[in-house]
């Protein structure tokens, strides 16, 4: 059995599951309230679903998890300025390319103001499926139903059968213009955070899976898998909600099957993502000022690093359009971004191998601690989320972007609001 040295100017004991973004953020708080808080990781790094990678074969930070801030997101941004770390308004024209055609931003939004309109009629909650039959079945909607479609698909990663009308409405509608990036790497958030931590006297235990929580008010056992056994008064559980829908999670004792239950209720969509570097940045050729490319191919969706010249281009997958890739290898799916990349820029795959100077392939479905990328609302989500953020005996707390309640889902913000929120219940006592 692992014990913390008593020291009388702590308060509580708190053990935290998982060193994600949320876990570091509620560590730092709740040590800042003197409270005696343990980290336990299940990987070998800290940051969860933000992973930065500083590969030699590229020439910069490229980010195989979050990469973009999107819009002025308060705590982000507030963290990112007391930590000094730089970052920058991305840039570049949004293009969206049929049958050859390459179309501008105000080419594919037709139709959207009256969208919104209806959208905005809604009163009792149905899924996009419902609302695009019910209002937007005419032929003559045709564009603007696949329009929609495949933002929701892909940025929102939902499954718009199960995927809440109003949760994307209070979403699209809070959207900002201004999204920015990180040069230096993303990890350089999750590295404050970390040393912020271990400033205050958190322990942090990396490769430290926790497979087991034995809990009564006001105590739990927390039990890894090389069955040590931490004690603490209170547990954060931070684990991915595809992690806990998956089945593969924490085994709790009394069982708490309702949670879980709970957890199945709110969607969560996964993502493949292809990273490559280029000898030069080809596509400038093709038109200059290339922000992000919308298409039709199997690897749909495809950005650049503008208003940076790094000749990286990142292709994005999610939601269904990643299922059909999801079973794939690495080596077939870079093979199917390179094809797609061929057809759109009209050059060969051979070209294009002997341009290409590093690349990386993620798919977050086989994360085995994620399971998937991040959550979207369902129609049920409201009542589950309101189980989902209830501590259960005021002894277990859940924290991450899953059990968000706000107009910004499936980001940082909405991780870091989370985590925030639980600590302001365990120091109030509520």
């Amino acid at each position: 059995m692992i014990a913390n040295d008593t020291n009388p100017l702590k308060m509580e004991r708190i053990i935290i599951a998982g060193g994600g973004v949320a876990g570091l953020f509620a560590a730092r708080e709740l040590s800042r309230h003197a409270y005696d808080v343990t980290i336990l990781e299940a990987t070998d790094r800290l940051g969860g679903r933000i992973h930065t990678i500083r590969d030699s074969l590229f020439s910069r930070p490229v980010e195989k998890g979050v990469e973009f801030i999107h819009g002025n997101l308060p705590l982000t941004i507030q963290l990112l300025k007391e930590a000094g770390i730089q970052y920058t308004a991305v840039a570049g024209n949004m293009i969206r390319i049929e049958n050859g055609e390459w179309k501008s931003q105000g080419d594919f939004t037709l139709g959207w103001d009256e969208l919104m309109r209806k959208m905005n009629t809604v009163r009792l909650d149905m899924t996009m499926d419902e609302f695009l039959k019910e209002n937007f079945s005419d032929e003559k909607y045709n564009d603007l139903r696949t329009s929609v479609l495949r933002f929701a698909n892909g940025f929102d990663l939902a499954d718009t059968s199960r995927a809440s009308v109003l949760s994307l409405r209070e979403e699209w509608m809070g959207e900002e213009d201004k999204q920015y990036r990180i040069p230096g790497g993303f990890d350089q958030l999750t590295n404050f955070l970390e040393k912020e931590c271990l400033r205050s006297g958190c322990v942090i235990y990396k490769s430290t899976p926790v497979t087991e929580i034995k809990w009564e008010k006001n105590n739990v056992k927390v039990i890894t898998s090389d069955r040590k056994v931490y004690e603490a008064s209170k547990g954060i559980v931070t684990a991915s909600l595809g992690s806990l829908q998956s089945g593969r999670s924490i085994i709790f004792q009394p069982d708490i099957d309702n949670y879980f239950q709970a957890a199945k209720k709110t969607g969560f969509g996964t993502v493949v993502k292809v990273m490559m570097e280029f000898k030069d940045a080809f596509w400038e050729k093709e038109k200059k000022g290339i922000g992000f490319l919308f298409t039709n191919e199997i690897v749909p969706t495809w950005w650049t690093q503008s208003p940076s010249s790094y000749a990286l281009l990142t292709g994005w997958a999610g939601g269904p359009q990643a299922w059909a890739l999801e079973n794939k290898d690495d080596e077939a799916i870079l093979g199917l971004a390179l094809r797609s990349l061929s057809n759109v820029f009209k050059r060969t795959v051979d070209v294009l191998n002997q341009m290409l100077t590093a690349s990386t392939v993620v798919n977050w479905k086989n994360d085995l601690y994620s399971n998937g990328a991040y959550s979207y609302d369902t129609v049920e989500s409201v009542e589950a989320k309101k189980l989902l953020n209830t501590p259960i005996g005021q002894t277990i707390f859940f924290a991450g972007e899953a059990f968000y309640e706000g107009s910004s889902p499936g980001t940082v913000e909405a991780a870091l609001v989370s985590a925030k929120n639980v600590v302001e219940k365990i120091v109030s006592g509520e």
